[in-house]
């Protein structure tokens, strides 16, 4: 479900681009040094995007220098360390953990159970130092599942469900900051989950599966469809981005301009790709019916 929230490269300077893979570098070196190669498959532009909102709003020390991967053995990379991508990197796990879980219960799909079993022995220790966003990972987790299970039609519903989890993660320090980054991760965790029906729904359709946005793409004809996706994603951005702007984040700081590249440029990318997507098969489903 997450790898929506993405920068918007093409305006950004080489600068601000190398301190963008510094964190999204950052991150991935940070969950293998805590957690390793299994918990370096977590890695995602979502959790990346979260360890540059707190950093950019808590200025923590943050160490910024250049190193080589598995992956990339040749090139020397930027990299960024600090006490937000620790907590991305545990969030991150946890994360996935419930997800796999959840998987698993639904259908019975033994790769997940086997990359939840890989993950469990970490759990403790997370949960331990951060109870609260664990806590709501757990809990929404649980109420979205139930709420697909019954296969409900209610958007306002399942994107609240999602958007609390998401809100919950977001909110690392229990501070005056906190009701802000909960509005944040509200809001943008029901784009997420919109975005991921969005761009799901034919594959879902296929399968079988429960997807938020089908009852809506039956009932409507398709530009009709089209336009209230476009419209819904934009309201569940709008909360977020409204609470965004109250928070003490200067523009001018290359983690600023990181941020607001992404929530004003990036997070539409995705959308862009599918909703041309969407459009190419429109057309020549409707040029085979001629």
């Amino acid at each position: 479900m997450f790898g929506y929230v993405t920068i918007y490269q093409k305006d950004l300077a080489p600068a601000l681009t190398d301190r963008y893979q510094a964190y999204y570098c950052g991150l991935c070196k940070t969950l293998g040094k805590a957690y390793g190669a299994t918990g370096q498959l977590t890695l995602s532009y979502d959790m990346t995007f979260m360890a540059l909102l707190h950093a950019a709003l808590y200025e923590p020390e943050t160490r910024l220098y250049t190193g080589r991967c598995a992956l990339h053995p040749l090139k020397q990379n930027p990299r960024a360390a600090n006490d937000c991508l620790g907590y991305a990197a545990d969030m991150s796990i946890a994360l996935a953990y419930y997800n796999y879980l959840d998987d698993w219960q639904d259908d019975h799909n033994y790769l997940k159970r086997r990359q939840a079993k890989q993950l469990e022995p970490f759990l403790a220790e997370i949960e331990a130092r951060h109870p609260g966003p664990c806590a709501a990972i757990k809990s929404h987790l649980a109420e979205l599942t139930a709420l697909e299970n019954a296969n409900c039609t209610d958007l306002d519903a399942l994107c609240k469900s999602f958007g609390a989890l998401l809100g919950g993660v977001f909110c690392w320090k229990e501070d005056l900051w906190a009701p802000l980054l909960l509005q944040m991760g509200r809001g943008l965790g029901g784009f997420i989950y919109l975005m991921d029906a969005y761009d799901d729904v034919e594959k879902d359709a296929r399968r079988g599966s429960f997807n938020a946005l089908a009852a809506l793409a039956a009932a409507l004809p398709y530009e009709e469809y089209e336009a209230r996706c476009h419209q819904l994603l934009t309201q569940q951005l709008g909360g977020c981005a409204q609470a965004f702007t109250m928070l003490p984040i200067l523009k001018e700081t290359p983690e600023g301009q990181l941020l607001y590249s992404t929530l004003y440029s990036g997070v539409w990318c995705r959308y862009t790709l599918i909703k041309a997507r969407h459009d190419a098969k429109h057309r020549g489903g409707k040029k085979e019916d001629g």
